[in-house]
């Protein structure tokens, strides 16, 4: 096993306990990870103000290369990215995945509405879409899991209980 010096503690570690550095003549930087950690956060700390108007300044004259450099990252990396936004839009409705797949499991993986499973089929990726998590838009709890179709529906009947009375009286009476 190769082992190098660390210049901060003192002590030769496993090369792989060291970052990449390319300008370096073994390509490895001359600290550890862990000092390099420890400096970073004394650093940090100490410097907070004035780092975080570095960053500021330099995101600021290079949107440009810094959307370039996002663009890429995703198309390299599409299913963190998919992970990521479920995580997110999870989120917006104050559920975890794990709080989902409960809900889902409880659920039996079929509509609470229709009783059905999901029969959306996403047009780009050709893949089956997860049940809604329904929510009231005026109080913004969760409600339960829906299919798209249902889901939709009550959107459109804009989450109104006259409104969807009103809908099922009149297929009642105009059933042909």
């Amino acid at each position: 096993m190769e082992t190098k010096l660390c210049f901060s503690c003192v002590q030769y570690k496993p090369t792989s306990c060291f970052h990449k550095a390319k300008k370096e003549k073994d390509g490895l930087q001359y600290h550890c990870i862990d000092c390099s950690k420890q400096y970073h956060a004394k650093r940090y700390v100490e410097q907070k103000d004035k780092i975080r108007d570095q960053i500021e300044t330099y995101r600021t004259n290079n949107k440009d290369k810094i959307e370039q450099s996002r663009l890429k990252w995703v198309a390299k990396n599409p299913e963190k990215v998919k992970e990521y936004q479920r995580v997110t839009n999870l989120k917006r409705f104050g559920l975890s995945v794990k709080d989902y797949d409960l809900m889902f499991e409880k659920q039996k993986g079929l509509c609470a509405i229709c009783n059905n499973p999901e029969t959306f089929v996403h047009f780009k990726t050709k893949k089956l879409a997860k049940l809604a998590v329904d929510h009231s838009h005026t109080t913004g709890k969760t409600r339960k899991l829906l299919c798209k179709s249902c889901n939709t529906a009550l959107g459109l009947f804009k989450d109104d209980r006259n409104i969807l009375l009103s809908a099922a009286q009149y297929l009642k009476d105009n059933d042909v």
